[in-house]
């Protein structure tokens, strides 16, 4: 299968610029890059950049658009695609290849003409009423990744159905497929109005009014989509963020991980802060539909879990924006459980979905009439709230977390503080997750085991999702119950060779449940072999 895949990329390439990288390429090189085809998910496209039939590159994202538009040609949505990009090397010229590739089987494209937020594509569809989006980017993924999303004509990136059925019509397209050249559409440029529309309803729903005097923050786009939306929506508000990491970079300003949950993206943000009298430091990622902070404190700043951040906004717009009946917080099963605690004290119904923000976005379309959407939240970050994006938003975040750390900090408190008092009334609530390198077949065998039995201390029961649970889609996915409200969730990454190990506890003192959560950790590593992990 290599020889035959290698050669018809070897005489398609002959005399280009790529077929020299090819001719360069080594042994092992040439292995890997023609592996196989890169394969279209449940989460999309994402590999590492390169030439070769199972990375990223204009063909790849060629063949897969061509698949795509196949299914766009079947459907009964309007056959207008919206199109958005980051700042990643190659997205600019692969999003152009997107436009090219749907316009020859005369499909209706609309481009931004510079990096724009995921978030702000998923609204720009509802928007214009437009059928489909894409979107290229690798979110928070090292330098050498990018990828390729897909949205429905709700906002909302595909779920499995749908997914399988673009996959199964990208896997009848050839490489090097010559596009029609009877069948040409135009290809747009959004209007400024969109982006306009998109920042009010932000603004709009977080609120202008009584903004304090000051309230002084830094805001780091780590060279990301965000870089001129968010400081724009924040300085409508009325605030004065003093802003870092704005340009455009491919390399991220050197991050090897441009992810918010990553302690060392704070670093430029922190060497700032000791020059300026920030109290709160924001940070969004790549493709700006991830936010998170860190907290000035008495002794220096702490940062704050997606846990916690999505425990502190149910709070926050429970208080101020008050709560009616069939109002409905959304979550994963991978979530902490103090933000279920203060949604069910406000009365908040609350629901659990599987992992991935595409499930959370579905779930709101599909609400019946007497349920409301209120607040979705995922542990890696990612929040979304109003009627706009129906994706996670962090320019929607950004906006709320700011006027929630500001309206705190009139009181003379800290989003810390906020915590504290939380979890005083609900229980300290601590999780922490486990990020082990894994190959497949040791993650086939691990999560085997689990599902036959292992021993595994004060363990209660074990739900598994494999075929389905509680009304959920099938998912790789094993949850642990354990005595005293312990719990943990393992399940392969869809993306990487890891296996993803969540762990959580709740205990009376902040003290016991970090001692709980260290041994919880530790037993369940153990017990899977995997002592050497680290979070």
């Amino acid at each position: 299968m290599m020889n035959t895949t290698f050669s018809k990329w070897k005489a398609a390439l002959k005399d280009t610029s790529d077929g020299q990288v090819l001719d360069n390429m080594t042994q092992d090189e040439l292995s890997d890059a023609f592996s196989g085809n890169i394969s279209f998910g449940t989460g999309g496209l994402r590999g590492v950049m390169g030439i070769g039939a199972s990375r990223i590159n204009r063909y790849t994202i060629e063949r897969v658009t061509v698949g795509l538009a196949k299914v766009i040609l079947s459907s009964d949505v309007p056959k207008r695609v919206g199109v958005a990009y980051d700042t990643r090397h190659n997205s600019s010229a692969f999003a152009e290849s997107v436009c090219k590739a749907l316009a020859a089987y005369g499909i209706e494209t609309y481009s931004f003409s510079e990096p724009m937020p995921t978030p702000t594509l998923s609204y720009a569809i509802r928007l214009l009423g437009l059928g489909w989006g894409v979107v290229i980017t690798a979110s928070h993924n090292p330098q050498e990744y990018n990828g390729y999303k897909v949205y429905d004509s709700h906002g909302v990136q595909l779920t499995d159905e749908m997914a399988k059925e673009v996959t199964d019509s990208i896997n009848t397209v050839e490489f090097f497929e010559p596009l029609p050249d009877t069948l040409h559409s135009s290809i747009n440029t959004f209007s400024d109005v969109v982006v306009e529309a998109y920042i009010s309803q932000i603004t709009a729903y977080a609120g202008m009014d009584n903004m304090p005097a000051e309230f002084p923050f830094i805001y780091s786009a780590l060279h990301g989509a965000g870089a001129r939306i968010v400081p724009k929506t924040l300085t409508l508000m009325g605030f004065s963020p003093i802003c870092i990491q704005l340009n455009p970079d491919g390399a991220f300003g050197g991050l090897h991980t441009p992810n918010p949950e990553e302690p060392g993206v704070y670093e430029s943000a922190l060497s700032k802060a000791k020059k300026t009298t920030a109290k709160l430091l924001l940070t969004t990622d790549p493709d700006c539909d991830r936010a998170g902070v860190m907290v000035k404190t008495d002794s220096d700043f702490l940062s704050l879990s997606g846990n916690q951040i999505g425990a502190l906004l149910i709070d926050y717009l429970a208080k101020t924006k008050g709560v009616a009946k069939g109002d409905t917080v959304i979550s994963t099963i991978v979530s902490g459980t103090l933000g279920e605690a203060v949604a069910e004290s406000y009365g908040l119904e609350f629901v659990r979905l599987l992992t991935g923000f595409k499930y959370i976005g579905e779930y709101i379309v599909n609400l019946p009439e007497d349920k409301r959407f209120f607040f979705g939240y995922e542990e890696s970050y990612g929040y979304l709230s109003g009627d706009g994006a129906k994706d996670k938003d962090a320019v929607m975040a950004s906006a709320l977390i700011v006027k929630m750390a500001a309206f705190y900090d009139a009181k003379g408190m800290t989003l810390h503080d906020r915590w504290l008092e939380l979890s005083e009334k609900h229980g300290y609530h601590l999780e922490n997750l486990h990020s082990a390198t894994v190959a497949q077949d040791k993650q086939k065998e691990i999560m085997k085991k689990l599902r036959i039995g292992i021993p595994i201390a004060d363990l209660i029961r074990l739900d598994d999702y494999a075929a389905g649970f509680k009304g959920l889609p099938p998912a790789d996915t094993v949850k642990l119950i354990f005595n005293d409200g312990a719990w943990a969730a393992i399940r392969p990454s869809g993306t990487e060779p890891k296996l993803k190990i969540y762990t959580g506890v709740c205990m009376n003192t902040h003290e016991a449940a970090k001692e709980a959560l260290e041994a919880l950790a530790e037993n369940l590593l153990s017990a899977l072999g995997l002592t050497n992990s680290q979070p």
